[in-house]
């Protein structure tokens, strides 16, 4: 094992341990679902003042201007460059099925570097991040977080998403990170452009704060955790859906 690679190990094990150590100690605060309400509801503003005077017409554009072919094979490359993300949070997470999946479609695209999908599509891998194995370890979710430019997140995945980008940092070389960094606003007004349904609909809402409060917590316990767990926890956010509609 790599010096490069050792440093990364020791990080995410650390960085695991310390946090589901804290976990019975965070597990009050995350019961408050939202003690930030306050500050993320301005945060919140800020990002859709952000997303409606740059980003979305940056990514209307986008999709009139660029063809489907072409985009599709940008969202493919953004998907190819994520998944060393995937492939080393499925090893941590013991699932051996998905990191050799992953690995293998990763090694195949890598010929045409991602842009286009030599898999056709047969083979699927679950996405995994460092929050997602985080949650395996039974660390608490934390409070819920609208950060900005970057939207809804709980602690729990902020913190997974910081050790994704450094465990990223740590394993490519210096041209590679360059290129990352590049790609932020492609991927930014690539993912806009995915969700300009569903985030429109947000902000025509009777409570647009709440509502993508609702959808990300719901979408994020869906990938993670089992069935009846998402419906115990989903419960108090169908009351607010409710609640919205009397």
């Amino acid at each position: 094992m790599t010096k490069k690679y050792k440093l990364l190990f020791i990080k995410c094990i650390t960085a695991a341990f310390i946090l589901n150590g804290c976990s019975s100690s965070t597990k009050l605060v995350s019961e408050n679902k939202d003690p930030f309400e306050k500050m993320n509801r301005n945060v919140f503003q800020f990002n859709k003042y952000v997303d409606q005077k740059i980003i979305s017409p940056i990514s209307n554009t986008y999709i009139k201007k660029i063809p489907a072919e072409i985009r599709s094979g940008v969202s493919n490359h953004l998907q190819w460059m994520d998944t060393p993300n995937t492939i080393i949070n499925s090893a941590l997470q013991t699932d051996m099925e998905n990191t050799i999946l992953a690995s293998a479609k990763f090694l195949l695209n890598g010929l045409t570097l991602g842009f286009y999908d030599l898999d056709k599509g047969e083979t699927v891998i679950k996405k995994r991040d460092f929050g997602s194995t985080l949650a395996k370890l039974n660390v608490a979710e934390g409070p819920f977080l609208i950060v900005p430019f970057i939207g809804p997140k709980t602690t729990r995945d902020l913190t997974g998403t910081i050790l994704d980008r450094q465990n990223m940092a740590t394993l490519s070389s210096d041209s590679i990170d360059d290129l990352n960094l590049a790609e932020i606003p492609i991927n930014i007004i690539d993912k806009r452009g995915k969700m300009s349904n569903t985030i429109d609909n947000i902000y025509f809402s009777a409570d647009p704060y709440i509502k993508i409060r609702s959808f990300y917590l719901q979408n994020r316990r869906n990938e993670i955790y089992s069935k009846q767990y998402i419906e115990n926890k989903n419960n108090n956010l169908d009351a607010e859906f409710e609640k919205l509609l009397d």
